[in-house]
């Protein structure tokens, strides 16, 4: 009796607990509604009415590099409440351009220290800064210390197509050069137990060499030293060509190993004109021009976009390219072949557009949903007949240069690295892990491929050739629309193909794309070819299109605690970018693991 007494307690206590958890989960919920009612609330008050920015009639223009800027605009709850955080990349060039032919706007003063900006980006933000200086336009940028010491090179090449440089007194000019990183990890892999069964098409394609070799291959070191070199030195033109720098290419090589360089050096070796604090810079620009600062954004907010007539579908696709999108722990974007479909559904609906420039920032992923994006836009320009231009950002390498094969003409800068034609697939295999855990398997498979891809047990002979054979087949298919698309004979293409990584210079030279130019070099001659004339109005019309405030609020509840992970991730001094290297391992059409450091 005692026990049966005892049990009724328990069960009351269990039930009472119960009824304490759900009013607590009820709780929580009423309060999560009642904050997004709130939230939803407070940025519809603060959005309205909006404030009414005016172009003072001289303007000083300015603009900050060290703000992250996207290739696609920053759709989230926060650019309801403050619209300027949602200027992508495209948006800051084709503001510029606007600004170009602004007589209101006399100067640029920008400022720049430590930008997430990468080189290709750079770099065509540098040649729409030499058009304004050409055009007889004053640019103006002060840093107050260029990377942190080292890491400065992109900054400083942006820095060096504007007309004037200014550096605060004791900092720092960290023009140390492009490097590439690449991790190798077999040695550890051999420590814990963990054998990776990877393989692939074909030498240069190293995707999986970080974990199969203790050491670099020799082809993968050949490639990535030739591709290095052209990037250093397209680097080093450009910085010599834009400050109009007697210095010569081997001079300055020598200053790249001295530095860091401090300001004083600098200067004296003609890298910056001036030496200053940030408030007396921007204090003599205005006087000298009797005029008001605007910045970037407030500038963007006052100007009226055409939104009838023809139309120029710009489609930003960046990102490692995946079949379904998924929500990153690790914040790197992701070009979703599900999502991208419907974006060209869209766009064949739309009886006004009349041209197609294609945006690809990516190192490529999903082989699957790369074929399948390539195809989709295949079929869109010619059910819409109308031209489909490829603009290449920093990324457009193995599944991002497959897609950009549909297209009419590819651009690059000379910094972009594409190419990196080649597969590479497998699986790490945990059988010596699961041993030294004292865990053993039994397979029970009712045939003898059931298994294949299991964790637990390598490649048999049998499955290898499976598996290496389906390689074949997707390097076969990869080679042969290349081919066909870039009209190269079988040896051209096996030369510049087997996983080889190439610049956009390079790739230039190999006629594995058309021109050398950025965005804006291909939105012009599209315009041509899509019969808009020289002065003729038009719209761009940017894809993917803004998230609606519900979609906005819901990624809220579901990212925050993303975003939590990402921040104590770089407090911790988690390198966020070596995890997007290290997880895009998982797909099959992507460029081998590298950093680069500029």
């Amino acid at each position: 009796m005692r026990n049966m007494s005892f049990d009724v307690f328990a069960l009351r206590k269990k039930t009472a607990i119960k009824i304490l958890l759900k009013s607590l989960i009820w709780a929580f919920a009423l309060f999560g509604a009642l904050f997004i009612l709130v939230l939803a609330l407070l940025v519809g008050y603060i959005k309205s009415p909006a404030v009414m920015v005016e172009v003072p009639e001289k303007t000083i223009l300015t603009i900050n590099f060290d703000t992250p800027i996207s290739e696609t605009r920053q759709d989230s709850l926060l650019t309801e409440v403050v619209p300027s955080s949602g200027m992508s990349f495209t948006d800051i060039l084709t503001v510029m351009e606007v600004a170009l032919f602004d007589d209101r706007v006399k100067a640029v003063a920008a400022k720049i220290n430590d930008s997430g900006l990468g080189l290709a980006q750079t770099m065509e933000l540098a040649q729409t800064m030499m058009r304004y200086r050409q055009a007889g336009k004053e640019t103006y940028i002060f840093s107050s210390g260029f990377g942190n010491m080292v890491g400065g090179t992109s900054e400083y090449l942006l820095a060096s197509s504007f007309g004037k440089i200014t550096m605060m007194p004791g900092s720092y000019l960290g023009v140390t050069g492009v490097g590439i990183e690449v991790p190798f990890a077999r040695t550890l892999l051999d420590k814990v137990g963990v054998f990776p069964d990877f393989y692939a098409r074909y030498e240069y394609k190293g995707g999986m060499a970080s974990f199969t070799d203790k050491k670099v291959p020799e082809a993968f070191k050949m490639n990535m030293k030739f591709l290095l070199a052209d990037l250093n030195m397209s680097v080093l033109k450009q910085m010599m060509g834009f400050r109009y720098t007697d210095v010569t290419g081997r001079e300055t090589l020598d200053i790249l190993d001295k530095a860091p360089l401090d300001a004083e050096y600098a200067r004296s070796l003609g890298l910056v004109d001036k030496i200053d604090y940030e408030a007396d810079w921007i204090s003599q620009i205005k006087d000298k021009y009797d005029a008001e600062t605007l910045n970037i954004d407030d500038y963007a907010s006052t100007i009226h976009w055409n939104d009838n007539g023809k139309k120029i579908a710009v489609m930003i696709l960046e990102g490692v390219i995946v079949d379904v999108a998924n929500m990153s722990l690790s914040g790197e974007k992701e070009i979703s072949s599900e999502q991208v479909l419907d974006q060209i559904d869209e766009i064949k609906k739309d009886k006004d557009v009349v041209g197609i420039l294609v945006r690809v920032n990516s190192p490529g992923g999903s082989y699957s949903a790369s074929s399948e994006i390539w195809n989709a836009l295949n079929k869109l320009k010619k059910e819409k007949n109308v031209p489909l231009y490829v603009s290449m950002g920093d990324y457009a390498a193995s599944g991002g240069y497959f897609v950009s094969l549909a297209g009419d003409k590819i651009y690059a800068v000379n910094t972009t690295i594409t190419g990196s034609i080649g597969v590479f697939g497998g699986k790490f295999v945990l059988e010596e892990l699961w041993k030294k855990m004292g865990v053993e398997w039994e397979v029970f498979a009712a045939n003898s491929n059931a298994s294949m891809l299991s964790p637990n047990f390598k490649f048999n002979g049998k499955q290898r050739e499976i598996f290496e054979n389906s390689l074949d087949r997707i390097y076969k298919d990869f080679t042969e629309k290349t081919t066909k698309a870039r009209k190269l004979d079988e040896k051209e293409t096996d030369s510049l193909t087997r996983g080889r990584v190439w610049s956009g210079k390079q790739a230039f030279e190999y006629r594995l794309i058309d021109e050398l130019g950025g965005f804006n070099d291909a939105l012009s001659e599209l315009k041509i070819k899509s019969g808009i004339k020289e002065d003729e109005k038009f719209v761009l019309d940017i894809y993917p299109k803004p998230k609606t405030l519900q979609e906005k609020l819901s990624e809220v509840i579901g990212m925050s605690p993303l975003n939590n992970v990402k921040v104590t991730g770089k407090y911790f001094g988690v390198d966020s970018e070596m995890l997007n290297v290290l997880k895009m391992l998982q797909y099959n059409a992507v460029m081998p693991p590298m950093v680069l450091t500029y």
